[in-house]
């Protein structure tokens, strides 16, 4: 069991270990792409996660979270060993649609993989959330060492980059042939029929309570702005002027800036208290948005890292949150879900984004986000604070 999670751990480290990530946009750039473009192929990527989200997560369910897993990571490395080979807009277009079922094949199967095992070696639902702190923390980890690798190589050039990512992809999927499945995922799974399966999700996520939905829906709204800062951040790094080698220590720096925040939740929520942390989530990635606004070079760098925090925490919290709440059975599907709603609302956002930039500037976008995050903030978060009390089922501890 402890070598099941360990290995899980490892993958977490190792997943998000994409070397080229740190500098996607400055390299596209050189390619021809520009920002609309860029965008919109983020886009492309997320609406091909967002279709194959669900079915993928009750593939995990039913058919095997290792085998999916197994299968998503192959397919993802594969697609990276050929990302060398393209070189225009239409080559990177197919390198999205790949990566976009592949990334959708892990999605949620490695959280619910992680959290099965933890239950199995006889681990308390109440320490999920150190759990997954800890996997947080591990995934964060393993991309901020990776931008500091991708900062080193691509001072050589963005083909060394690209070969050593290509190389370092495949370790993920070596990892996964060590899991074996939980027992308890497979004899759950098998119970089910596939035709109660949507109705019985639908009915835990969407129908069980207020406070169920609101936690489900911050989930999405949390993801999908961080998935826009991230290649927000970048584009304000190149405006600022920064080295490419900078890139990779700013966003080994912010990556870990999130990791340790969601390695903190849990202490955060018995410390301070549920309402405090859930505040800090939605308050911080305004002030980070209005602050990078306001301020150009290191100083909005620096207020950048608030928006980190607050994800960091929400990451944790809102998902720890679903999962005292979703049984083994259908795990891997619920957290699909969140996934494909987070893809969906990346899918309208980041274009528009995208187009603000090039036709208005960074500030100006930067401005309006901030806005938004505000506005998500007053009708999605502020009713979970109200409800707080009611998210935790009787019984259980807060760490």
């Amino acid at each position: 069991m402890n070598k099941n999670v360990r290995l899980l751990y490892g993958f977490s480290f190792f997943d998000p270990f994409m070397i080229v990530i740190p500098v996607w946009v400055p390299y596209l750039a050189t390619q021809g792409i520009t920002m609309r473009q860029f965008m919109e192929l983020q886009a492309v990527f997320a609406i091909v996660i967002l279709c194959g989200e669900v079915p993928s997560g009750l593939l995990s369910d039913l058919w095997g979270r290792k085998k999916t897993l197994l299968l998503g990571s192959t397919l993802k490395a594969v697609s990276f060993s050929l990302l060398p080979l393209w070189s225009n807009y239409e080559g990177f277009l197919c390198y999205h649609l790949t990566m976009g079922i592949a990334l959708s094949m892990i999605s949620g199967g490695d959280v619910a993989l992680l959290y099965e095992w933890h239950l199995a070696a006889g681990g308390e639902r109440s320490r999920g959330t150190a759990v997954l702190g800890n996997m947080k923390l591990a995934g964060q980890t393993g991309a901020a060492a990776s931008a500091l690798l991708g900062g080193a190589v691509v001072t050589l050039s963005y083909g060394h980059l690209l070969w050593a990512n290509a190389i370092l992809s495949w370790i993920p999927m070596l990892l996964v042939l060590g899991v074996t499945e939980p027992p308890a995922a497979l004899a759950e799974g098998k119970k089910r029929k596939r035709s109660e399966d949507l109705k019985a999700i639908l009915s835990t996520t969407l129908g069980r309570d207020g406070a169920t939905r609101f936690v489900f829906f911050n989930l999405i709204a949390s993801g999908a702005a961080g998935l826009v800062m991230v290649w927000t951040h970048q584009k304000y790094w190149q405006d600022s002027g920064l080295p490419l080698a900078y890139f990779g220590v700013l966003f080994a720096s912010y990556n870990l800036i999130f990791g340790f925040a969601g390695r903190a939740a849990a202490l955060a929520t018995t410390r301070y208290g549920q309402r405090t942390v859930f505040t800090a989530v939605g308050v911080l990635p305004v002030i980070a948005c209005l602050g990078m606004a306001s301020f150009s070079g290191w100083g909005g760098i620096l207020l950048g890292t608030l928006g980190q925090i607050g994800r960091g925490l929400g990451s944790v919290v809102f998902l720890n949150t679903l999962n005292e709440k979703i049984s083994s059975a259908f795990r891997a599907t619920v957290i699909s879900m969140a996934q494909m709603g987070t893809r969906a609302s990346f899918a309208l956002l980041g274009p528009i984004v995208g187009y603000g930039i090039d036709a208005w500037g960074l500030q100006s976008v930067l401005s309006a986000l901030g806005v938004l995050f505000a506005i998500a903030f007053v009708l999605l978060l502020l009713p979970l604070v109200l409800r707080e009390p009611r998210l935790r089922p009787a019984g259980a501890s807060s760490v």
